[in-house]
């Protein structure tokens, strides 16, 4: 009886606790009547959990876009009340942070107004025709404690459709942490909603806005694919169901968790470039969820809200995920072994014919991108996303040779995501990459690794042979390029991965 009653007391005593946790919830409203003003109006309600002083504070950039971006300036007509509809005081303590002192228990409500007048993917906006809530750069959350939940409502909202990966309950959008809120962008609008498919009992959604005239079922079929080879690469599929956002025509798209952010033309389709162009995308995009997301840099994660989050380690976030953009379409079917051929011999090209080969490392470039922008400066610094593919080919190739094609770096991304994200919940350090890589390539990779950490150049035909192939270099109008052919000889060894690599 006694036994009884305490797991009676205990269930109560875990009620109360997740009540108020409930309670303690940061609970936004987004009042998009000032479209036309490019204006989203923000309102915050939140109980404080402590007596003293609290600081809310915004995000300084969008993570998978490394660049300052100083979303605090657009925030003006900050307000603070009591629940008597008392004045608070809430000062401006930082760049990027809002003080407000506080008792326990005390219910706040926080309103202000985001100008959101730049189109762009890593950043809000609205206007007369859409909106897209970039979360880092509109809501506000209280920085002593990245664990709380939320929930979003909209109100005086003029359009039909609603797009998120947050989670749908009654009317408001919910996040578990602050995380998965500043993860979860919404686009709002009229929207286009293509055909939804599933993959291993997973539901995946493509939305967005004037995506064009093109053979949407056709282009569906294809991101099935897409998605069918990525996860069987890593044999795994980490979400309950994954959302494409497409906010228009423009420029860039930037991952998260369980969906993408994109620009999107679906003319793009309509030609056969166009289409590699497009698919090519997709594909970078949709692996970031395993590669950067999961598989990250120990510096990104957790993230560092309020400053740079810097590390060497974007020519693996970065530079092999435009590797297996090529590996994936090939393997489903979408790139044929020649394309995927000329699109190696375009990144050679790439890389060797820009001068910032010679003043910049590949783990210099990602580290200094915070000043130097995603893709360099032309002639002065280089990109993770032209020289860390290549890295990866002669990874790839080494360790196919070394093993008989028995391994490839498939089971080095495999290692890097089931050991330090479904393992250990971290990030990885620098040096278990090269360990990883090593382990399984059952070698020393100094020298590989050195065109990651020096200005060495890189040795192509040494890594391009264990495939049957030789890297040419002619003189054209006073300018290298660089061209792969077939040996003229070729073992056993070098066929099978020649015939494995291009499908």
């Amino acid at each position: 009886m006694n036994y009884l009653k305490i797991r009676i007391s205990l269930f109560f005593v875990l009620l109360i606790i997740f009540v108020q946790a409930k309670q303690d919830s940061l609970n936004y409203q987004i009042d998009l009547s000032k479209a036309k003003e490019n204006t989203f109006v923000v309102k915050l309600n939140y109980k404080s959990n402590h007596t003293g002083v609290e600081d809310f504070m915004i995000s300084k950039w969008t993570p998978g876009y490394y660049q300052v971006l100083d979303f605090d300036k657009n925030i003006s007509n900050i307000k603070c009340n009591n629940s008597k509809n008392e004045a608070k005081d809430i000062t401006k303590f930082t760049d990027n942070t809002w003080r407000i002192a506080t008792k326990k228990g005390e219910e706040l409500t926080i309103t202000y107004e985001v100008n959101a007048k730049t189109n762009f993917i890593a950043k809000p906006y609205i206007d007369s025709e859409f909106a897209f809530v970039r979360p880092t750069g509109v809501f506000i959350f209280p920085a002593s404690d990245l664990q709380v939940s939320s929930k979003v409502k909209f109100i005086n909202n003029p359009w039909k459709n609603i797009t998120t990966s947050l989670k749908k309950i009654n009317n408001s959008y919910n996040a578990v942490n602050i995380d998965d809120l500043l993860d979860s962008p919404i686009l709002i609008g009229n929207l286009n909603i293509l055909d939804s498919f599933q993959v291993k009992g997973k539901n995946h959604y493509f939305s967005g806005r004037q995506l064009d005239d093109f053979d949407t079922k056709d282009f569906i079929i294809s991101v099935k694919k897409i998605v069918e080879t990525a996860t069987d690469i890593m044999q795994d599929i980490p979400y309950d169901d994954y959302s494409f956002i497409s906010i228009g025509k423009g420029n860039g798209g930037i991952e998260q968790t369980n969906s993408t952010a994109l620009t999107f033309n679906g003319e793009l389709y309509n030609t056969p470039q166009g289409k590699q162009k497009l698919l090519n995308f997709i594909t970078h995009e949709y692996f970031h969820h395993f590669n950067v997301k999961r598989i990250r840099p120990v510096e990104l994660g957790p993230f560092n809200y309020s400053g740079i989050n810097r590390t060497n380690s974007l020519w693996v976030s970065e530079g092999l995920n435009v590797y297996y953009e090529g590996i994936i379409m090939n393997r489903a079917n979408l790139k044929s072994r020649e394309q995927m051929l000329n699109e190696w011999t375009g990144m050679i090209n790439r890389f060797e014919s820009n001068e910032g080969k010679h003043f910049q490392t590949l783990a210099e470039s990602s580290a200094h991108t915070w000043e130097d922008g995603p893709f360099g400066i032309k002639g002065k610094t280089i990109s993770f996303y032209e020289k860390g593919p290549l890295v990866g080919m002669l990874l790839d190739l080494t360790i196919r040779h070394n093993t008989q094609n028995k391994k490839s770096l498939d089971d080095v991304m495999r290692k890097l995501y089931y050991i330090y994200y479904k393992s250990e919940n971290r990030g990885f350090i620098e040096n278990e990459v090269k360990k990883a890589c090593e382990e399984f390539a059952k070698q020393d990779l100094s020298e590989i690794f050195s065109y990651i950490y020096t200005l060495e150049p890189i040795n192509y035909n040494k890594y391009f042979e264990f495939a049957g192939l030789k890297v040419n270099s002619t003189t054209k109008n006073g300018k290298t390029v660089y061209e792969i052919s077939a040996l003229a000889k070729t073992n056993s060894l070098q066929k099978d991965i020649n015939k494995d690599l291009f499908r």
